[in-house]
């Protein structure tokens, strides 16, 4: 039992394990050896500087132990070569660019130090196209007025040249007759609405206007009992065009509130006739004269003394108004009869007056018989433009016509 309490107090000597030999001292190599290193190059020394300035550093450079002071960035003014052999290829690089050091950093950290090749190529790759970004030419602000003057100049000049050379080839005829009186109706229908007088008559007295149904009432020959005017030779008579327009004009004028009277040829009432407007109604004969007989002719007294001013006006009114509305042309042939008509010498001095030969009942037959009511609204609007010269206003410059023998 001794024996056991023994091996407690004094345990049996363990083999004890080889020693390691020391590790000899690290080498240092003197000073000399480290100013004799290749010194690092220029894109890893700035690359460094980036990294420890990342990192919170102040990088500091000291040239025979004086603090060099670093210099402002600057762009550089001339393209730097990346690559080692010249090439001819040079790119333009700015250090101070943030977004390039920013993109080296990113590559530096996503591809490590191993893949320095690909770095750089990537690098150049995009120092390129943004370098090729910065070379576009960016206009100014006067050179881009310029420019947009330019343009809308162009586009108006060849807007101009086009409407010039549709005009030169388009034939007069292009447009059928049709379509051309359409065009007026709206028109003056337009008018119509834009300047219609008020209902009432606005002056002191009492607005009167006479119309005489040419041909109509009684005959001057005693003998006959109608007189027809010019006849065609299916039937069509003179009498019965100026009848239904002047009375559609009768209807018109009425609307307005005037005072309007409808009288014959030959009235009774004609024989020193006072009104503010007296106008006859006729239409020309069925013969054969050419295609030029079309259009409708308007005249007033060769010889007037007291309204002359009056009937010119009227006039004026008459030929802008009516030829507005129908779309007819106007007719150079004022004849001795229409000059020297004999209702001028037999009405009073005082009344103004006028006659229209509506148009040819050959060549005009169509408008004639087939559109009397805008043959009526022409003369309306005409002898409105005459009663309220303050809402029409006549551009129209009379023409004096020689008349016919």
């Amino acid at each position: 039992m001794s024996d056991n309490f023994d091996l407690f107090r004094n345990p049996p000597d363990e083999p004890e394990e080889p020693k390691t030999p020391p590790r000899p001292p690290r080498a240092i190599a003197p000073r000399d050896a480290y100013d004799e290193a290749k010194p690092p190059s220029a894109r890893d020394a700035a690359r460094n500087r980036r990294a420890m300035q990342a990192d919170g550093f102040r990088v500091q450079t000291f040239n025979n132990g004086e603090l060099v002071q670093p210099e402002a960035p600057t762009r550089s003014e001339e393209p730097v070569d990346l690559d080692d052999e010249d090439d001819g290829d040079e790119i333009e690089v700015f250090d101070d660019d943030p977004e390039l050091l920013d993109d080296e950093d990113d590559l530096d950290e996503d591809e490590g130090e191993d893949d320095g090749d690909e770095i750089d190529a990537a690098l150049a790759a995009r120092r390129g196209e943004r370098s090729k970004r910065r070379r576009q030419p960016v206009l100014s602000r006067p050179r881009m007025i310029i420019s947009t003057f330019s343009s809308l100049l162009t586009v108006a000049v060849a807007a101009v040249l086009v409407s010039t050379l549709f005009s030169l080839w388009t034939s007069p005829t292009f447009f059928s007759d049709e379509f051309r009186a359409g065009l007026n109706r709206v028109q003056a229908t337009q008018r119509l609405i834009n300047i219609q007088p008020t209902p009432l008559p606005t002056s002191a007295h009492a607005v009167k206007i006479g119309i005489v149904a040419g041909h109509s009432g009684k005959p001057q020959d005693p003998s006959q009992n109608l007189d027809p005017g010019a006849v065609c030779d299916d039937g069509l008579t003179e009498l019965s065009v100026n009848q239904a327009v002047a009375g559609r004009v009768l209807a018109a004028l009425q609307r307005d509130g005037y005072s309007v009277e409808l009288m014959g040829e030959f009235d009774d009432k004609l024989e020193n006739y006072r009104a503010d407007v007296l106008l006859s109604i006729h239409s020309n004969d069925c013969q054969d004269y050419g295609p030029e007989a079309t259009g409708y002719i308007v005249a007033s007294a060769a010889s007037r003394g007291t309204t002359r001013g009056e009937d010119e006006r009227l006039l004026n009114c008459m030929i802008e108004q009516y030829g507005a509305t129908t779309g007819l042309p106007r007719h150079f042939g004022v004849t001795v009869d229409m000059t020297e008509y004999h209702t001028f010498s037999e009405v009073s001095a005082d009344t103004p007056v006028a006659i229209i030969e509506l148009g040819f009942l050959r060549n005009d037959r169509a408008m004639l018989t087939q559109q009397q009511d805008l043959l009526a609204q022409g003369i309306a609007n005409g002898i409105r433009c005459f009663l309220r010269p303050d809402i029409y206003t006549t551009v129209t410059e009379v023409t004096p016509d020689a008349p016919a023998q």
